[in-house]
């Protein structure tokens, strides 16, 4: 049975380095497709007579149309009949944790691990049970108690462990169990892609590199793996290792949206603006190209001192929709109106820019300017005061803000199976 190891554990921690709730998606073969690659095939047992059992198929019934209530009364039902195998108890879990029914399924895998104490996969889809209702001890206690007989189920719960560790805040033991599951599993996708993670969140992007790197040449066709080592080299300051690594991903997978953002940035960084103008339009004509595409676009026709205002503007509104809070869409809007003359409309996005993102220094220094040019003596001296208590940032809120989307984007990556 291909049980619950299907939820993904995503970033935990936000931009401002403070935990947050914790998000978990159930999507199809994140996290067991990989493990399944190095667990032996769990026991088997012969399922139950119960398919056809009037109280078995209305609970599969009340689930299938989200009712969750009556779900739970027939589960409770069901549960008090003796002698349940761990095959069908493993199924019963599984179709509630799908429905993010969570009690429920951690109420089906300890009646399993009570019956059958022998069944890793019930102890391992309790965890994770139990992480998505936030126990994080509950959790760690069961993760303990499993019965590990390989080398596998040890690293499996290594890597669920240093999962939670990480939402926990507990850095050190979170890279030691992540570490150790990876060292253990190399060529297991999940093991790479979480250790590599943890480095970018923590901000060790060479390390992160290095992790990616391994990781991608056991699945060189993983283009989430190579996403990865193609962010952290470019967050490294490694941006040609970076532009490599992301023609070979596109050479791959030609219309893979996270791709061509971080190729059009890292070219525009560097300078090759027609070259990332270039990916760019190529990008924007793909099946589904990404809101923050249409941003870099027509930041990179401004840098080009293009005339073509009608589809800057018309990008920028794309990407003003797209993007909750997008203060660097209203910054180059105002670089496009300036442009045009119209400073009127470029003072009323700065002002936008700073209301949206108070901390954001280029803004007030360009508000700042504006303000005297239009001859607005006092604000322009309350905007230079604003400006002047911000810290210039080690990276401007362009690369921020990437850097947020290409980490959820990697966040909720789905491992080759």
């Amino acid at each position: 049975m291909a049980g619950w190891m299907r939820v993904m554990l995503n970033g935990l921690r936000s931009e401002a380095h403070v935990l947050v709730v914790m998000l978990f998606t159930c999507v199809a073969g994140i996290v067991y497709a990989a493990i399944a690659q190095t667990l032996p095939p769990p026991q088997s047992e012969e399922a139950p007579q119960l398919s056809s059992d009037a109280l078995v198929e209305s609970l599969e019934k009340a689930l299938s149309e989200g009712k969750a209530e009556k779900a739970h009364d027939l589960l409770t039902q069901i549960l008090k009949r003796p002698h349940l195998t761990s095959d069908f108890l493993l199924r019963v879990g599984i179709q509630f944790a799908e429905q993010e029914l969570y009690g429920g399924a951690a109420e089906a895998f300890t009646r399993c691990i009570q019956e059958h104490p022998e069944i890793f996969e019930a102890y391992y889809n309790l965890a994770l049970a139990d992480i998505a209702q936030q126990k994080w001890e509950e959790a760690l206690a069961i993760l303990q108690q499993a019965p590990k007989q390989s080398r596998a189920e040890v690293l499996a719960c290594s890597y669920l462990r240093g999962k939670v560790e990480d939402s926990q805040g507990k850095t050190t033991e979170a890279e030691r169990d992540l570490s150790e599951a990876f060292a253990g599993a190399p060529e297991n996708p999940a093991y790479g892609m979480d250790l590599g993670l943890f480095y970018i969140h923590e901000h060790a992007y060479l390390q992160a590199a290095t992790v990616f790197e391994r990781a991608a040449g056991f699945n060189s066709r993983s283009s989430f793996l190579l996403l990865g080592l193609s962010v952290s080299r470019f967050l490294a300051g490694q941006h040609e290792l970076s532009i490599e690594a992301l023609r070979k991903l596109l050479s791959m997978q030609p219309d893979f949206a996270p791709a061509q953002l971080l190729l059009t940035f890292a070219l525009s960084v560097e300078g090759r603006l027609e070259d990332a103008e270039k990916v760019a339009r190529q990008g924007l004509n793909s099946p589904h190209p990404s809101p923050y595409l249409y941003y870099l676009d027509a930041s990179v026709l401004l840098k080009l001192q293009s005339r073509q205002y009608k589809r800057i503007f018309e990008e920028l509104s794309i990407a003003q929709r797209e993007i909750p809070s997008c203060s660097p869409c209203y910054l180059t809007k105002s670089k496009a109106h300036q442009a045009q003359g119209n400073f009127k409309a470029a003072i009323a996005d700065l002002e936008i820019a700073t209301r949206m993102d108070s901390s954001f220094p280029e803004a007030w220094y360009r508000l700042a300017s504006l303000y005297r040019r239009v001859g607005r003596s006092a604000d322009a001296s309350r905007a230079q005061d604003q400006f002047q208590k911000l810290k210039a940032d080690k990276e401007g809120r362009e690369i921020q803000m990437l850097r947020e989307n290409f980490l959820q984007t990697l966040d909720a990556a789905q491992p080759p199976q």
